[in-house]
């Protein structure tokens, strides 16, 4: 492939299989003033047998916030076999909702508040550091258990640190507590391998087999969150999370769960990582890879993820709930990833194979089912920012067998950065255009430099040699195989990216009004006008007799797309991409974007400040498997880079 070949690496020291072994090594005597505390036994003993004997729980019982926890050579790739569950009650904080009668029935969002997340095999309320990277082939730490006597493997209350460990089998259930409402109810099912409520920084780690499960009834505090991991703040650096599972009512985030940062302002982050094989099955599904929720309600925090891959994950009906009656309102959004609250930054990735299935239906006219490799929320929509996204391949992905690879939902913005090949997009329910903000008229900034969609997977990766986890099995698309860890690129998706770097420009347009209510007179009519003359067909005889000029725009900033006075404003918008999406005209899947709102009007009430904004891309430093970015003179678009 132009004179290059293949250089292949294991991502990330433990991604071998841990040897099994069962005898106790007794080495250092457990402490050191350089290294903090070191583990020299593979027994799960609160009190071992012998004083020179340390394990793992005895060393996080004992460990001081923020004091690491290593572990002595002689255990390398081993693993360590979880039977006693440290708390029954681990304490965390969670959402809470409490019912107010006021003026009718309805539930009040609290905030995050102490929350009982039942039974964890190891639970420290601390800040805690454990640290494997000396050990060449890493440490497991297995919830020994079963769904018979589930727990989580590990649970924080603070920041934790871990570098080098995995994380399996865990299972985090909910179970009943009391029937008082507000309350809790049923203890939160979250975060099978890993619940942290801090910052948790994981460094070459891998998070598998583990299991989150829910009650088959609708319950705020009954769904399931976080197959593999849930957290606040996530900050993944060369990890694996594959082969997690989240079943119930409502279940999210197949793999990863990321509050992202709730009153914290400090935000999420998934590098040169693999999110794959998981899956989520539920009434109320979202996020089949990973579950973005942008700091909590009412937040703007931003998640980024760059030079991943996310692939074969699996959102689907659980099939333990039956066939829906047509009337019960069911969700099945994001295969890959769902965000519902604030932005996210995608670079770099490589997010394909991933699929979407349930019972299709329209509920409060939006579709249920969405998103086959990216997704963003319907609904409450003036929360959900911008997605941002650049030199990436989105393909293969699928939503009820159909493709779909990304779905921008109810965004505010849409940005590509350039040099991103994608399948399918859905811009249908972005927010409409705001006359009176001057940045905007336009939310759709495809296509850039370099970017293409209706893109076929096997244009722009060789399916033929992707590289597989040697242990780890899919539970996700592809069930029983060995879960993929990536896809090198192939076709359109070699030598693509200038490493000199390329110039981006997208549009701010606007009226520079300062009124807060209504717009100006004709607007709607003009914006007719010019796309009659722009693609040559009368697009005006679509709305026929409709009084344009009846259809106005309501503030403020923070509330619009909620005040009923704007619902004839959204719908001429949504109509109006409807009407134009079969244009004889130069028209992709965005329709109206930069190209349009960034030329001057011929008449009347079109845009009266029109900026445009330029800045300079370039490739990024290192790949999936921290070879470097370019290799030669063009980069590979996606989470590889082929080296020379």
């Amino acid at each position: 492939m132009n004179g290059k070949r293949f250089v292949f690496r294991l991502m990330v020291a433990g991604i071998l299989a841990a040897a099994l072994n069962a005898c106790v090594w007794e080495g250092s005597s457990g402490t050191d003033q350089e290294t903090g505390i070191v583990v020299n036994s593979l027994e799960d003993a609160m009190y071992p047998a012998t004083a020179s004997t340390v394990t793992i729980r005895d060393a996080i019982e004992r460990a001081e916030p923020g004091e690491s926890i290593t572990f002595d050579p002689g255990l390398d790739g081993g693993t360590i076999y979880l039977e006693n569950i440290a708390s029954l009650h681990s304490t965390l904080r969670g959402e809470v909702f409490t019912l107010s009668f006021d003026p009718m029935p309805h539930w009040v969002f609290e905030g995050f508040l102490e929350r009982d997340y039942g039974s964890s095999a190891l639970y420290a309320r601390k800040d805690l550091v454990i640290d494997a990277s000396d050990l060449p082939d890493g440490i497991t730490l297995r919830w020994a258990g079963g769904e018979d006597s589930p727990a989580r493997v590990l649970a924080v209350y603070g920041d934790l640190t871990m570098q080098n460990v995995n994380i399996s089998a865990g299972v985090a259930s909910a179970v009943f507590l009391t029937s008082t409402f507000n309350t809790q109810q049923y203890t939160l099912a979250r975060g099978s391998g890993l619940a942290v409520w801090g910052v948790a920084r994981l460094s070459g780690c891998e998070i598998g087999g583990n299991t989150a499960v829910g009650e088959l009834f609708g319950s705020r505090d009954r769904g399931a969150f976080g197959g593999g991991i849930y957290g606040d703040v996530l900050i993944l650096e060369d990890c694996i999370v594959a082969g997690n599972s989240v079943e119930g009512y409502g279940a999210a985030g197949g793999g990863v769960y990321s509050v992202g940062g709730w009153g914290s302002f400090r935000a999420s982050s998934v590098d040169r990582c693999a999110v794959t094989g998981n899956r989520i099955a539920g009434l109320h599904t979202y996020g089949g890879g990973i579950y973005s929720d942008g700091g909590g309600r009412g937040n703007m925090m931003p998640i980024t993820i760059t030079d991943s891959t996310i692939a074969r994950n699996l959102v689907m009906h659980n099939p333990d709930l039956g066939e829906p009656a047509p009337e019960t309102e069911r969700y099945y959004r994001g295969g890959g990833f769902y965000m519902s609250n604030g932005k996210l930054n995608l670079e770099g990735c490589t997010i394909v194979q991933n699929n979407v299935t349930g019972y299709a239906a329209t509920f409060h006219g939006e579709p249920n089912m969405s998103g086959g490799g990216v997704a963003a929320t319907v609904g409450d929509a003036h929360v959900v920012e911008n997605m941002q996204i650049s030199q990436s391949i989105i393909a293969g992905n699928t939503v009820g067998g159909e493709p779909q690879d990304l779905f921008t939902g109810s965004l505010i913005d849409f940005y590509s950065w350039g040099y991103n090949l994608v399948g399918d997009l859905n811009f249908d329910y972005i927010l409409a255009p705001v006359p009176w903000w001057s940045v905007y008229l336009s939310r759709k900034h495809w296509p850039k430099e370099g970017d293409r969609d209706k893109v076929l997977i096997s244009e722009v990766l060789s399916l033929d040699e992707v590289r597989y986890h040697p242990t780890i099995q899919s539970v996700g698309v592809s069930a029983g195989e060995n879960a993929v860890l990536w896809y090198p690129p192939a076709g359109d998706a070699l030598d693509a990216i200038p490493a000199e770097g390329y110039a981006v420009s997208y549009i701010k347009a606007g009226f520079g009004t300062t009124s807060r209510y209504g717009e100006p007179a004709g607007f709607l009519y003009d914006v007719l006008d010019e796309i009659d003359s722009r693609y040559e067909r009368n697009y005006s005889a679509v709305f026929g007799t409709q009084d344009l000029s009846a259809i106005t725009f309501y503030g403020p900033a923070e509330t619009w797309p909620s005040v009923p006075e704007n619902a004839d404003w959204i719908a001429f918008w949504r109509d109006l991409d409807a009407a134009i999406a079969d244009s004889p005209g130069p028209l992709g899947p965005e329709k109206l974007a930069d190209d349009f709102w960034g030329r001057p009007f011929d008449s009347g009430d079109g845009p009266t400040n029109v900026d445009v904004h330029t800045v300079q891309v370039g490739p990024g430093a290192v790949d999936q498997l921290g070879n470097p970015r370019p290799a030669g003179g063009f980069g590979d678009v996606g989470a590889i880079e082929v080296q020379e």
